[in-house]
């Protein structure tokens, strides 16, 4: 009797422990369970997108972002990837991540800029946005940088001299139709650090921009120069595509579906991209509206141009050697980056653009 006894309670003792067993291993997996959902369903996770499980994954990823330059073809892209069946683009510029304010604030934007785009069941939808100085103002790519792992930066680029006009004529053409009363400074007068609605000689010094992405050896007068600048080092391992303008428009038919091709791998989509359309031109010409090979603006375009060298080389010596640093037919797109050093007007006769 006393050894049944024993058995019998060494028998209960062996079912309570396992059910006490169980008991805890339910609750574990109740307790992961709500704190996966939880985390999932979490602002931050919302953001970081494909970096955690669950959640509406799809419409909080951020792609790639159209980060530069102004009046260099990011509208026409823009319209391209609204067009296209796996792109999902905010429809208006969003510099919102720019701005001096708290960065939770910031990415909370971005994340309501990124939900309200279209998903897709059918095929994996890549997300973007557009920011012509995103690529000026870097606080927006550290902010991104610091929450996605792999976005992809597109950046166009023209001769220094044009972009300088263009831009003018568009901060012109803007003035008009915001209705506001404003006698723009003559563009002689902005030079250097003097900006007027971001137009400026050292905006058209790309370098500038493309040196705080740190893909390349950073010498001391380097670092001085951007210091001097008010532009700081942001180190990412995002890729990039660098184009020039013409590549958008060309009239050599192999090289622009050669171009497509290359950015349609760039963002690895499945279906080509359609040819572009022109976008965002400055069609009308105000009274203040300038003409670069004006005369009066021989200087300007002097200086213009001799920048336009120096970064030409930085850009074709330098930034070209990155891994990260992609474009498409590298020999014709350094042919177009040589011209920069020679004076627009001297080829091209009178320009409005």
């Amino acid at each position: 009797m006393v050894t049944i006894n024993a058995k019998k309670n060494g028998y209960n003792g062996i079912i309570i422990r396992y059910l006490f067993t169980l008991l805890l291993v339910a609750m574990l997996v109740f307790y992961n369970h709500a704190r996966v959902r939880k985390a999932t369903e979490s602002p931050r996770a919302m953001i970081r997108g494909s970096d955690n499980f669950g959640g509406r994954r799809d419409q909080a990823r951020l792609d790639f972002i159209v980060a530069g330059f102004p009046k260099a073809g990011t509208t026409t892209l823009l319209y391209a990837f609204l067009k296209h069946n796996e792109t999902a683009i905010a429809a208006k510029e969003f510099c919102g991540l720019n701005q001096a304010i708290d960065s939770k604030i910031r990415m909370q934007h971005l994340n309501e800029v990124l939900n309200a785009m279209p998903s897709s069941d059918d095929l994996p939808v890549k997300h973007g946005i557009k920011c012509p100085m995103a690529i000026w103002d870097t606080r927006g790519i550290q902010l991104v940088s610091s929450n996605y792992k792999y976005v992809k930066l597109i950046i166009g680029v023209r001769h220094p001299a044009l972009f300088f006009q263009s831009f003018y004529n568009y901060r012109i053409t803007e003035m008009y139709d915001t209705n506001t009363t404003e006698k723009p400074p003559s563009p002689n007068e902005l030079i250097g650090s003097n900006r007027w609605r971001d137009v400026s000689t050292d905006l058209a010094r790309f370098e500038l921009s493309l040196m705080q992405l740190g893909k390349t050896p950073m010498r001391p007068l380097d670092l001085n120069d951007l210091g001097s600048h008010g532009k700081r080092m942001t180190p990412t391992k995002y890729k990039v595509f660098l184009y020039s303008v013409e590549q958008l428009d060309d009239p050599n038919k192999d090289r622009a579906n050669a171009f497509r091709k290359d950015l349609q791998r760039f963002l690895r989509l499945e279906s080509p991209l359609a040819p572009f359309e022109k976008e965002n031109s400055n069609r009308v010409i105000r009274p203040e509206s300038i003409n670069i090979c004006d005369a009066r603006f021989n200087e300007l375009r002097k200086i213009l141009t001799r920048q336009g060298k120096n970064t030409m080389r930085w850009i074709r010596d330098q930034f070209l050697l990155s891994e990260d640093v992609f474009v498409s037919d590298e020999e014709h797109f350094v042919s177009l980056l040589e011209t920069w050093s020679v004076d627009p007007c001297t080829n091209f006769g009178n320009l409005i653009d």
